[in-house]
């Protein structure tokens, strides 16, 4: 009888927990927009900057760049702040309500858009500005390491709880995709 009730147990919590809906990512608005800075004492080792001059000229460039995102962030941080409030209190309900989320997404692109187009005008002007003294192969690392940069902004997809595996043998019989004896039932 014990047993028998364990197992009930088991058997209802596990259907109870692959059942979950996914955890509602938090949204990072300063990500979305790519408003990100450069570490430029970093970037020179990325690169593999040795020459001095060269080095001078790459902490230059960034610290620019670095200072105008800082003055686009500083300019739009109220609304930043003000969009993510109102992402992450919403949450779950954009999933379920089609016009909220048409609303905010409306919303995310009028807040959005203009800063990352202006971010993209100046990172265009950094580019070009450290492609005028970088060798071919320098330049090639920096985007390299631009892309990397720009991809962990990224959100991470919310990770899925797997269901329990049912038993070996058929664990077994599943990765080598027969129902073993080379095929044969019997």
């Amino acid at each position: 009888m014990k047993k028998s009730l364990i197992v009930i147990v088991l058997f209802i919590s596990y259907f109870s927990f692959s059942q979950e809906a996914p955890e509602f990512p938090k949204y990072v608005a300063k990500n979305s927009a790519n408003i990100f800075y450069y570490n430029y004492t970093e970037v020179p080792k990325k690169i593999k900057v040795k020459d001095d001059s060269t080095k001078n000229k790459t902490f230059n460039s960034l610290k620019i760049y670095n200072n105008k995102i800082k003055k686009i962030s500083f300019l739009n941080t109220p609304k930043l702040q003000e969009l993510e409030l109102t992402i992450n209190s919403l949450g779950t309900q954009l999933y379920s309500n089609r016009d909220l989320a048409e609303k905010v997404r409306r919303k995310v692109k009028i807040t959005i858009v203009p800063i990352r187009d202006s971010i993209v005008v100046h990172e265009k002007t950094l580019n070009d500005d450290l492609k005028s003294f970088l060798s071919r192969k320098q330049f090639k690392k920096w985007l390299k390491y631009q892309r990397e940069q720009k991809r962990k902004l990224l959100p991470k997809a919310p990770k899925r709880q797997m269901a329990p595996p049912s038993s070996g043998m058929n664990n077994n019989r599943r990765r080598r995709g027969s129902s073993g004896m080379g095929g044969r039932r019997y």
